[in-house]
């Protein structure tokens, strides 16, 4: 098997974010793939991830694995649970809270070429009160 086309979770793979840790599972830097980055992330319970953000190079698809909580997608609010799957399009903004009082686990495809997981900041979108 080619190097990088297999990945472990380890600890020293986290990525210490405000109320959430990531994991990059796959970039085309690790795998030399050329479509397709994955990551994990945990998010603690109440926290809602500020700024919303978008991405200008490609789409990203979410998956709950555990927990329970709200995804904002461009101006709508979608309650999301274990089994959800939701896709932020290109260039939309968006932003991910966890409701739920235990920790919220997602899993995310960004698609469409090696740059696709950058993002753009929206200070200024929050949730609907």
């Amino acid at each position: 098997m080619e190097k990088g086309l297999y990945t472990h979770i380890s600890k020293g793979d986290i990525k210490h974010l405000p109320g959430r840790d990531a994991i990059w599972l796959q970039t085309p830097e690790t795998t030399g793939g050329k479509y397709t980055t994955v990551s994990t992330t945990f998010y603690q319970p109440g926290v809602k991830v500020t700024p919303a953000h978008s991405h200008p190079y490609g789409e990203e698809t979410g998956y709950v694995v555990s927990g329970h909580g709200k995804v904002l997608i461009g101006d709508q609010v979608f309650e999301v649970e274990p089994g959800s799957v939701f896709l932020f399009p290109q260039g939309v903004p968006h932003m991910v809270w966890n409701t739920g009082d235990e920790v919220m686990q997602l899993l995310f495809v960004y698609a469409n070429g090696p740059k696709a997981s950058e993002s753009i900041p929206y200070e200024d979108v929050d949730f609907p009160e």
